[in-house]
């Protein structure tokens, strides 16, 4: 019987009655699930590692910081990723119209195809989505857990809201494919493919597959001059007069003059200053075979 490595914590939101209706449509389509007594403190990484020579498929339900996870595992094994969404942002997810419901989204499967994307590297830490440093920072580790659970994204909304008045901007180097920068900036999002924060869309034309990484800078003057830019945020298509800035690159460098933290992929896991690299296809990940047609 062929078998999959489902990794859905029990404890996270929707958790257990994911594992439930994930097991039961597993189990009709004729798969195996594997179960190791120890998955909740083991390292998902390890089981990956593990398991690979005998599952078809590792399946992750969860948000973007779950899929960061088991990224090191992934690259290494190369064995295709299915994804549930069962997070908060799931840009991964939205880049490729994954379905939110639990059979839909295990229909991949069958009916979809396998695609390799590009994954960036910060410091060495893979991100397939975001590295934030600034405002981002404060309101991942700021945003109340409880108030996370019942308000889902709308909660980061609330909680970066109340944050602008109290932070300042900062000064950074930039240093994009050997050209340098300096700017004065509330936040810079450094993205591997189109989609960010909570709907936000770094550029209109980016992608997974295009070998860039796209990182915008906000530099307005006052905190609440950038609720001005929220219509060219969501569209991810930006005017000259716009106050921030936009670069493309296969290698950036940021330096600030005090070191601060970065979180990569929502969570806190280094540091400036920062390196960031792009890792050519590098995740093997299985999509929508509509999906698939229009690459």
């Amino acid at each position: 019987m062929k078998k999959v490595l489902l990794l859905i914590s029990p404890k996270s939101r929707r958790g257990a009655e994911s594992i439930t209706l994930a097991s039961e449509h597993l189990q009709t389509l004729g798969y195996s699930i594997i179960n190791d007594p120890n998955q909740e403190s083991t390292d998902p990484n390890g089981l990956i590692i593990k398991y690979a020579k005998e599952i078809s498929y590792v399946i992750v339900g969860g948000g973007d910081g779950s899929v960061n996870k088991v990224l090191p595992s992934l690259v290494k094994a190369q064995v295709p990723l299915v994804v549930i969404p069962l997070g908060t942002a799931n840009n991964l997810a939205r880049h490729y119209n994954l379905s939110y419901d639990i059979a839909e989204a295990l229909r991949v499967i069958e009916f979809g195809v396998n695609m390799k994307i590009d994954l960036g590297l910060v410091n060495n830490i893979y991100f397939v989505n975001v590295v934030g440093l600034g405002l981002s920072t404060y309101v991942n580790t700021r945003v109340p857990a409880t108030l996370k659970k019942y308000l889902g994204a709308f909660a980061f909304v609330l909680t970066a809201f109340y944050l602008s008045t109290k932070i300042r901007p900062f000064r950074l180097n930039i240093l994009a494919d050997g050209k340098s920068y300096t700017r004065r900036s509330w936040q810079i999002s450094v993205c591997n493919g189109r989609h960010y924060g909570n709907g936000l869309t770094v550029k209109h034309d980016a992608s997974l597959l295009d070998g860039k990484l796209h990182a915008l800078s906000t530099e307005v003057a006052k905190w609440w001059q950038g609720f001005f830019l929220i219509p060219a945020l969501i569209s991810g298509r930006y005017k000259k007069d716009h106050d921030v800035s936009l670069f493309e690159a296969e290698t950036i460098e940021l330096t600030t003059r005090r070191i601060l933290k970065i979180d990569v992929d929502g969570d806190i896991q280094t540091r400036t200053p920062a390196t960031f690299k792009v890792h050519r296809s590098a995740l093997l990940l299985r999509i929508p075979e509509s999906e698939g047609s229009n690459l």
